[in-house]
């Protein structure tokens, strides 16, 4: 079959870019482009979708989330008078409503944010999963039963997952255990962890493509350095990508420095997570040294805007990040906004707040927009170690959001600036069609 649409931001000879009226020929049986067509074809295939007045861009990936964390929108914006209002009282709530949260809850919840981050044009997610046991810390009879029901709300959603399965075991610097409200994330041990994660991997053993796994040590605060360590040498053995926050909070910072005398980066550095190239994602990365940002070349930073302006996090030097040789991903985090346009812009808007100037995040022909939409989606792809996706080339599954171009956020732009307006001045909202493997899913 081939789809055909007035604009396209497709990637020709390794270089994307933005052309008209292309054909892109897609294999009905695996769902991969087979051709990419900029002038007439010598042949037409036997079905043709034709968007017509269109901008077919790649789909979105979301290099991190917490679906969960969807039950709570709205729901910390209210303060009394003697109630702190930061960072860990907002994880109080949190903690309060994951501790509500049964087997069919999780599903539904998780359903439900899914099911919007595909209308959003997002194709595939890096699920930050934690919810592993009950309240009471106990194993299910299946140990990887909250798992499955994530597992399973993407597969009903169509939506591409990879389970980021997170290593929890501590409260925090110097503690023996978990908090009670922390108990159902933590399985006790490493090897009780590597167990269920070994299952997850058979079960994506069976769905290739739609279902991959990583490995995520929920940051320096909740995880011990001998068991960050035993977490990489997995990860390595196996090629799993290792996904963290790092430096999210200063006084995260500063109980690591007096627990270890190296910032978090470093220690993850040391534990050996950042031995293979693209195999680390740093989440927020924000409260960093001069000495972290040399750290993370041929790594990946996923910032998530939204989320770190929600909580007070602070910004992410992604300019500085990017000068430095790391790739940018983008995430919806706690998931009050599931809009990963509106988050690569507040990536750009943040920066030239913090810098007062614009233009920060620029490539070569001094040109923001393809940075932006770089970091929405081929950055996500490679912080999730799926390269393939995020890009309308040859040989990638077409996964694509296709915008209407008459929405009055689009209307009466120049076809040369689509792109420019859709992430500097846009939503998701003009999103009309979604598709995954060469599906139509909205």
């Amino acid at each position: 079959m081939a789809v055909t649409a007035a604009l396209a931001w497709v990637e020709i000879d390794g270089r994307a870019q933005l052309v008209r009226n292309a054909r892109i020929q897609v294999s009905r049986i695996t769902g991969l482009i087979s051709a990419i067509d900029l002038d007439e074809p010598d042949h037409e295939p036997a079905l043709v979708h034709d968007l017509g007045r269109s901008l077919v861009i790649p789909g979105l990936v979301n290099a991190h989330s917490h679906a969960f964390q969807r039950a709570i929108r709205g729901a910390t914006h209210r303060r009394t008078a003697t109630a702190p209002s930061s960072f860990w009282s907002w994880r109080e709530a949190m903690y309060a409503a994951a501790n509500t949260l049964e087997p069919d809850d999780v599903f539904a919840v998780t359903r439900a944010c899914f099911a919007e981050m595909l209308g959003r044009g997002i194709t595939c997610v890096g699920e930050f999963h934690y919810l592993h046991h009950d309240r009471d810390g106990r194993p299910y009879a299946d140990p990887n039963e909250l798992s499955r029901q994530v597992i399973r709300a993407a597969e009903d959603v169509g939506l591409r997952l990879c389970l980021l399965e997170v290593y929890y075991s501590r409260a925090g610097a110097q503690a023996d255990g978990p908090l009670p409200e922390q108990r159902r994330f933590c399985d006790g041990n490493v090897d009780a962890y590597l167990r269920r994660v070994d299952g997850l991997r058979e079960l994506a053993a069976g769905s290739p493509g739609t279902l991959s796994i990583g490995i995520a040590p929920h940051s320096v605060r909740a995880v011990r350095a001998p068991e960050i360590a035993a977490l990489a040498a997995y990860a390595e053995a196996h090629g799993l990508p290792i996904h963290a926050h790092v430096s999210e909070q200063p006084l995260e910072n500063e109980q690591c420095l007096a627990e270890h005398g190296r910032t978090p980066l470093e220690v993850f550095e040391h534990a050996g997570c950042l031995a293979r190239p693209h195999a680390f994602t740093a989440v927020h990365a924000i409260h960093v040294s001069a000495s972290d940002l040399q750290r993370l070349r041929g790594q990946q930073v996923c910032a998530c805007p939204t989320t770190e302006a929600d909580l007070g996090d602070g910004i992410v030097p992604a300019a500085a990040w990017r000068a430095h040789g790391a790739t940018l991903a983008l995430g919806s985090d706690s998931n009050s906004v599931i809009d990963l346009i509106q988050e690569a812009r507040l990536l750009e808007m943040h920066e030239r707040l913090g810098h007062r100037a614009r233009l920060r995040l620029i490539d070569d022909d001094g040109q923001v927009a393809p940075v932006l939409l770089a970091a929405a989606s081929s950055g996500g792809a490679q912080a999730l170690a799926r390269p393939e996706l995020g890009r309308l080339a040859l040989g990638s599954p077409f996964d694509a959001a296709v915008l209407n171009l008459e929405h009055p956020i689009l209307r009466g732009v120049a076809d040369e600036l689509s792109v420019d307006a859709l992430v500097l001045a846009g939503t998701a909202e003009p999103i009309t069609q979604v598709w995954v493997g060469g599906k139509r899913r909205i």
